[in-house]
């Protein structure tokens, strides 16, 4: 499996499914915020006498109401609906991206417990030659018994090892199986080269991406527009609201006809109150969203700041670690079987390897790691 394929997948994950259904939410919203308003028909009826006599009839009373109020609010509320959509994009981004980055972490950590494996193997193959050839020595009377024992100790020590690190495997496997939404029993195998180390960004580049195209940025300026958008719809709210009726009546003695304007008069409230906390929720919303590019900026640093050491640990590791302990390695063994030294340094050196590898190989997962989160916050999919 390798990385293209589980981003083939990525969509299915539940998560940015409810991301979509926001999407879909947020753009009713507009058709309901541009919606326009219904009319009103009242119908009246009963019974009329007249005054004088002993006529009587029954009266009835039609009106149609046509509200008109809707009209000076309808551009605004269409105005933060438009900016709801856009932030819902971009939080549906947002939560793609960080699937992809989980996603990610798992995908470089199997790979990681996978290359662990492989070595492990390979260093219990080599430890049981070691002990074959320390065995072999005692049976010709070249070295002490002890030193059987203590070999065997060793590749006891190296097989626990490895059957810690395929412990380890294996649950990274079904972690990554689940996520995906695999059947149960499928044992994932991913197809990632740990020593192809990630190309890292300078903090400058990285800057600069995030302010464009990061989401979480994107949505923070598109919720202060529709809180900017809801100010204003409450400014409007002050112009009075009315209505045009048209209404007929049939009466006892007559029949009439009639069109009517009703008002809104605004004399104990001029909507101050929903003003000033629209207001002031536009004031918080932009202090959010300050707060918000200063997050994501400190977050770029740091992931930029981790990415570049990890990366450059890991060539460390590559170019000098690693070579130096397999180098004494060998040494040690080959000099062992020419009797000029001891077990004791034969296994001191196998051990600082086993150790080498093990940090050579935490250092290249982190290195992928801490730069797929880069990835994320400047704003691009982990790759």
């Amino acid at each position: 499996m390798t990385w293209p394929d589980i981003v083939a997948t990525v969509d299915r994950h539940p998560r940015l499914a409810a991301g979509r259904f926001q999407v879909e939410a947020a753009r009713a919203g507009v058709d309901a915020a541009g919606a326009i308003a219904n009319p009103t028909l009242e119908a009246t009826g009963g019974e009329g006498f007249a005054r004088v006599g002993d006529d009587s009839r029954g009266e009835w009373g039609l009106a149609l109401s046509i509200p008109l109020g809707w009209i000076a609010q309808r551009s605004s509320k269409l105005s933060a609906a438009a900016a709801d959509v856009e932030a819902a994009v971009a939080e549906s981004e947002s939560l793609r991206r960080d699937v992809l980055l989980q996603l990610r972490t798992l995908f470089w950590n199997l790979v990681y417990e996978q290359a662990r494996v492989d070595s492990l193997e390979t260093l219990e193959e080599q430890t049981a030659q070691l002990v074959s050839s320390v065995t072999k020595r005692v049976e010709k009377g070249e070295s002490r018994p002890v030193e059987a024992t203590r070999a065997a100790i060793e590749l006891e020590k190296v097989a626990g090892e490895l059957e810690g690190a395929r412990t380890s495997l294996l649950g990274r496997q079904a972690q990554l199986s689940l996520w995906l939404g695999g059947c149960a029993g499928t044992t994932p195998v991913a197809a990632g080269d740990l020593t192809s180390l990630p190309a890292t960004l300078d903090r400058d580049t990285a800057l600069a991406g995030a302010r464009t195209t990061n989401p979480a940025l994107t949505a923070a300026q598109a919720r202060t527009r529709a809180l900017v958008s809801e100010v204003d719809t409450e400014r409007l709210a002050r112009v009075p609201s009315f209505a045009i009726t048209g209404f007929t009546t049939s009466e006892l003695d007559r029949q009439s006809y009639g069109v009517g304007v009703a008002v809104d008069v605004p004399l104990g409230n001029w909507n101050s109150g929903r003003i000033a906390q629209a207001e002031a929720r536009l004031a918080q919303g932009r202090k959010q969203a300050e707060a918000t590019a200063l997050e994501v900026e400190s977050s770029v640093i740091e992931a930029q700041a981790a990415c570049r050491a990890a990366v450059v640990a890991a060539r460390r590791m590559t170019d000098k670690t690693v070579p130096l302990s397999e180098f004494a390695a060998s040494t040690m063994e080959k000099t062992y079987r020419l009797g000029e030294a001891s077990l004791l340094e034969v296994i001191d050196a196998r051990r600082t390897l086993l150790e080498s590898r093990r940090l050579y190989l935490g250092a290249l997962v982190q290195a992928h790691i801490d730069c797929s989160r880069l990835d994320a916050l400047v704003g691009e999919e982990p790759r």
